[in-house]
């Protein structure tokens, strides 16, 4: 799970990285566009000019990949520590550093890099000799045509097999939703430098009106290119699609909590391990003997299969349980007998069953042939799909432990009174807690809230990456424009002034990224919670305020993106600016 769950993240990282390499080499490919004409009018050919830039490429690539080797190892023990804080402690042990990892670690660094500067090379190759004697050499751009109809063609392929695994009956559901949704991206990304224009207009359409003709000048240089623009975008835009649809998967999962236990859940207290482990039976023999306690319900759940697949299979009473928690029978009864099970509805679909077939369960002992006594409408609360005896679970090799024990006030009890007394059962058992329906509700969805922290601080990283890419770029853009800035200076621009155009440039770029990716990332979440839907993800929740509230942190990461590039370019020299060729 871990090794599975990290290498998301870092694939993730890896896609963000590409952006901004390949926006640095174009930057300073475009830069010495008059030095390679030159190149290639000396004799040099279309290859030399290709394999020099990746050669180049390849000894940046070794040294990234030996800081990140290095740094990877200090965040490594980070994110051990980050892991136990939220509850998912990997051991006591050291760091392992073997040396497959360190051969991948070289291997996928030099690739990605080269990979990423390949399309800036074969730009650079495409320089004709003759340009050696213009003044300007516009480097060769691939028609903005070609960007729309790939990009729109890779889009309407990740959306048309995003929807063949949302709504077609097919066992590939996960990979066609896995593999739409990358097309989607790519497509997206594609598509970046067609939508970059239109959106930046509108973003920065209140510029000159609030800042004059500094707001103009911002505008009109995020619009100057608009493949850079996007490419720098496009960063930021994949780091918070995710972090949007996992906002929105982490608030369905919330809100569907809510609902169920709301709907579902009847007891009045709910007693359960805080570690999630079995307790003794002596706990529920005990509560049943309260002042006040009405019905007690014992659940208990055991790993095992179910037709051949891995499950998690449920024993309790059914009548008992059914005045703890809304046990909804469509088909048949509740009566277990010595060999019954009932089965959820999503199941009995599945397998096609009905009421008086067989179905082979499998638990530690070995295997048993239940009969299906009773068909229940799918309910998370029960937390399976097979619900067995306790008898059944007992045969099959099954110690007598409870899970969770529900318990119903009878009419009139005091529930202060009727609390301190089932606390006084499990004052011995640390980990055993009591609570009523509101800290239930509370404990279920504070895993929940656990991960989603952590895949935050993990995503953090993607969007780091991404404002190091706006950094980079504004830096080099500035460079770019040398004498341009200096000519700026020389009719009265300040430097304060000069500042202000390049900070509101980064944030009309920031803001791009931020509102492809949350649109991205509401339509991700969506098509994800309704894949989820039939495993209890039952209510979509679109967190407004959050997704708000990342629109505006993106444009605080464009004002703190823009200070050392501006700050660089506000101390250049005026005289040797203007001289810059």
């Amino acid at each position: 799970f871990f090794t599975t769950f990290l290498l998301v993240f870092a694939a993730v990282s890896l896609f963000v990285g590409t952006f901004l390499i390949l926006n640095t080499f174009s930057i300073l490919v475009a830069q010495r566009s008059q030095e390679i004409a030159l190149y290639r009018a000396l004799g040099a050919g279309r290859r030399q000019v290709t394999r020099s830039v990746l050669t180049e490429a390849f000894v940046v690539g070794l040294l990234g990949a030996t800081l990140g080797l290095v740094l990877g190892l200090g965040v490594a023990q980070l994110l051990k520590v980050a892991f136990a804080a939220f509850g998912l402690d990997i051991g006591p042990g050291g760091l392992v550093l073997e040396p497959r990892t360190v051969a991948i670690a070289y291997l996928v660094g030099v690739a990605v890099t080269v990979a990423a500067a390949y399309i800036p090379a074969r730009r650079a190759a495409r320089v004709p000799p003759v340009a050696a004697m213009r003044d300007e050499v516009a480097l060769p751009q691939a028609p903005r045509s070609l960007h729309a109809g790939l990009g729109g063609a890779l889009a309407v392929a990740g959306a048309v097999a995003l929807g063949a695994g949302l709504f077609l009956d097919t066992s590939l559901r996960a990979e066609l939703v896995g593999a739409g949704i990358t097309a989607v991206f790519l497509g997206i990304a594609l598509l970046a430098p067609v939508l970059a224009g239109p959106l930046v207009r509108v973003i920065a359409a209140g510029y000159p009106r609030m800042f004059g003709t500094v707001g103009r000048l911002a505008r009109e240089n995020a619009l100057r290119n608009p493949r850079r623009t996007a490419a720098t975008a496009s960063a930021l835009m994949i780091g918070l699609a995710l972090v949007s649809a996992m906002a929105v998967i982490g608030e369905s999962t919330n809100e569907s909590i809510d609902v169920a236990l709301e709907d579902d859940l009847t007891a009045d207290f709910v007693i359960s391990n805080a570690v999630g482990q079995p307790f003794s039976t002596n706990v529920a023999a005990e509560v049943a003997a309260v002042d006040g306690v009405a019905e007690v319900a014992q659940v208990r759940w055991q790993a095992g299969q179910v037709a051949g697949d891995d499950a998690n299979i449920a024993a309790l009473d059914p009548p008992a349980f059914s005045k703890a928690v809304r046990l909804d029978v469509t088909d048949g009864d509740t009566d277990l007998g010595s060999s019954g099970t009932l089965v959820s509805t999503a199941l009995a679909e599945r397998e096609q069953l009905v009421v008086g077939d067989r179905l082979t369960v499998t638990l530690p002992a070995g295997d048993r042939e239940l009969d299906v006594a009773g068909i229940f409408a799918d309910n998370p609360v029960v937390g399976s799909d097979v619900v067995i005896g306790f008898g059944v679970l007992e045969a099959g090799g099954v110690s007598p432990a409870d899970s969770f024990v529900y318990v119903v006030q009878g009419p009139g009890a005091d529930p202060a009174r009727t609390r301190s007394s089932l606390e006084e059962i499990t004052a011995g058992l640390p980990t055993v807690t009591v609570k009523d329906q509101d800290a239930f509700d509370e404990e279920q969805r504070a895993p929940v809230n656990r991960l989603l922290s952590l895949v935050y601080a993990l995503l953090g990283l993607a969007v780091l990456i991404a404002v190091l890419g706006i950094v980079n770029t504004l830096a080099l853009s500035m460079m770019e424009r040398t004498r341009e800035v200096g000519l700026l200076r020389a009719v009265g621009m300040s430097r304060p002034q000069l500042r202000a155009m390049v900070r509101w440039e980064s944030v009309a770029i920031a803001v791009l990224g931020a509102v492809l990716g949350i649109v991205l990332g509401v339509v991700f979440g969506v098509a994800l919670q309704s894949a989820l839907s039939g495993e209890g993800l039952q209510v979509l929740a679109i967190p407004w305020a959050r997704l708000a509230g990342f629109v505006m942190l993106a444009a605080l990461v464009g004002v703190l993106a823009a200070v050392w590039p501006a700050r660089r370019a506000a101390k250049l020299d005026v005289l040797r600016a203007i001289t810059t060729e």
